[in-house]
């Protein structure tokens, strides 16, 4: 079965979060897919966003521990 992937936005509106907070809860996180952009060459002026995807089995395993700081 396949795994379901949230994103930084879907993953703010579940937590109730801010988008910056919930980036980096889950930035560092092992299993996180950080998907890169492609160099620009300095063709524009703003910096590439890095794109990332968070599996369901990560967002429960930060809910844990979030539940049970004691334990982490």
């Amino acid at each position: 079965m396949i795994e379901q992937y949230f994103t930084i936005k879907e993953l703010a509106e579940r937590l109730k979060t801010s988008l910056e907070k919930t980036r980096l809860m889950v930035k560092d996180e092992p299993g996180v897919l950080r998907i890169l952009p492609e160099p620009s060459h300095g063709k524009t002026k703003t910096r590439p966003k890095t794109m990332y995807r968070i599996p369901e089995s990560v967002v429960e395993r930060i809910l844990r521990r979030s539940a049970n700081p004691a334990r982490a």
